[in-house]
């Protein structure tokens, strides 16, 4: 998995293959794919995410 972050300002709008968009907190692990999980411990470690 590759994970991007930048700078954006505007709504975010899912189109062609994203049906939706949604925020995710460390306390949604359980809703997440495996290895989004393990996205989730890393950044959530480093104090990324809430």
């Amino acid at each position: 998995m590759i994970c991007y972050t930048a700078e954006y300002s505007g709504p975010l709008v899912a189109s062609k293959e994203i049906a939706e968009s949604a925020w995710f907190g460390y306390g949604d692990r359980a809703r997440v794919s495996a290895v989004d999980q393990m996205v989730f411990d890393v950044t959530h470690a480093d104090g990324q995410l809430l």
